[in-house]
């Protein structure tokens, strides 16, 4: 399908909304990167929901993605551990990476 850049609008550990001019079909597979204090996470999910925009009234369109699979580091900021079970939350967001 190409490469897309959106906004998020609501992350949490399960997925993400995102507004694009372009939106993919339920049940794509999809690839990314989320950015979160400057540092870049990789992950892989599925489009859930879309719900195209209007190119004419220049409309972002909507689409819900959840993960199938991220870092455990950008599971963990947004409190959920590698099985799905909710963790407290970390205070301030880590930057150790190697």
């Amino acid at each position: 399908m190409g490469a897309a850049s959106g906004f998020t609008v609501d992350v949490s550990a399960g997925g993400f909304c995102a507004e694009l001019m372009r939106v993919f079909p339920k049940g794509t597979a999809v690839k990314g990167s989320l950015t979160v204090e400057g540092i870049e996470y990789d992950f892989s999910g599925r489009v859930a929901w879309a719900k195209q925009g209007d190119f004419r009234l220049n409309m972002r369109g909507r689409m819900g993605v959840t993960f199938t699979d991220a870092p455990e580091e950008l599971r963990r900021i947004f409190g959920v551990g590698p099985s799905g079970t909710p963790l407290p939350a970390p205070g301030p967001f880590p930057h150790n990476r190697s």
